[in-house]
C-alpha cells in the first residue's frame, strides 16, 4: 500500500475504523477518519464443541466455522480421537489456533474475534455451555433440525470415529439432544459446518446485507 490509501482496522471486539495510512522511514501511522460499531456479527450466539483432529482438519474447521459466524469454539479430546497433545504443543496450536481465527476475521470482514477454547476432557466442555439448545450430532439419531426462536445454541461434533456411546450419554446428561444432518453420515470436518449454516439461515443471518 502507498501514501494516502485507505484502509479498515477492526479491534476484535466488535469496532472498526476508516482510516488513511502515512507512511515514514521508522514507522507506519493510521489517521483515524471515523469509528463505528461491526455490522457484520450474527444476531446467533453459536457454540461449536469440536473433538480434537487432526491439524489440517482443525484449521479447515476453525477458519469456515469463522467464516459462518461462529460465536465460541470449544476443542476438547475424545476417546476415538487420534491427535493427542502435551503442554508444549497445546500452548503453540491454542496460538496458532487463535491466529487461524484472527486471519479468517479479516478475509471475512468480521469485527469479532470467535473464542477459541481448550478442554482436557469433554465432561468439562459439556459443562461449559449455556446454549438456550444444545446437539449433538450423531449417526442414528433423529434427523430433525429447527432452531428456530432460538437465541444461542450449541454443536457438539466427534473426530473421525465419531463420539462413542458412553460420550453421547454423557452429552444426554448435560442436556444434549442427538440429532442428525440428514440421511447420510458428514465427515467432522462437514458436519459441524453444515449445522452452522443451517442455524445462521434459519436465524436469519444471511438474509441481512452488510452495512
Amino acid at each position: 500500500m502507498r501514501e494516502g490509501d485507505e484502509a479498515a482496522l477492526f479491534d476484535g471486539k466488535g469496532r472498526e475504523a476508516d482510516v488513511v495510512l502515512h507512511f515514514f522511514a521508522d514507522r507506519t501511522e493510521a489517521e483515524i477518519v471515523n469509528v463505528r460499531a461491526c455490522q457484520t456479527e450474527s444476531p446467533l450466539k453459536t457454540v461449536l464443541i469440536q473433538a480434537l483432529v487432526s491439524q489440517e482438519k482443525l484449521d479447515w474447521i476453525l477458519e469456515k466455522a469463522t467464516e459462518l459466524g461462529v460465536t465460541e469454539i470449544i476443542i476438547a479430546p475424545s476417546e476415538r480421537s487420534v491427535t493427542r497433545l502435551d503442554a508444549k504443543r497445546l500452548a503453540k496450536r491454542l496460538e496458532q489456533w487463535n491466529k487461524t481465527v484472527q486471519a479468517a476475521c479479516e478475509q471475512c470482514q468480521r469485527g469479532v474475534f470467535a473464542s477459541v477454547y481448550y478442554k482436557p476432557n469433554l465432561k468439562e466442555a459439556f459443562e461449559s455451555v449455556r446454549s438456550e439448545l444444545k446437539i449433538i450430532l450423531a449417526p442414528g439419531a433423529n434427523a430433525c433440525l429447527d432452531f428456530q426462536n432460538y437465541r444461542s445454541i450449541a454443536f457438539a461434533v466427534g473426530p473421525e470415529g465419531g463420539f462413542s456411546a458412553e460420550e453421547i450419554r454423557l452429552a444426554q446428561e448435560h442436556g444434549f439432544l442427538c440429532r442428525l444432518m440428514g440421511p447420510r453420515v458428514l465427515r467432522t470436518e462437514t458436519a459441524g459446518l453444515a449445522a452452522l449454516a443451517v442455524a445462521q439461515w434459519q436465524a436469519g443471518d444471511f438474509q441481512r446485507n452488510a452495512i
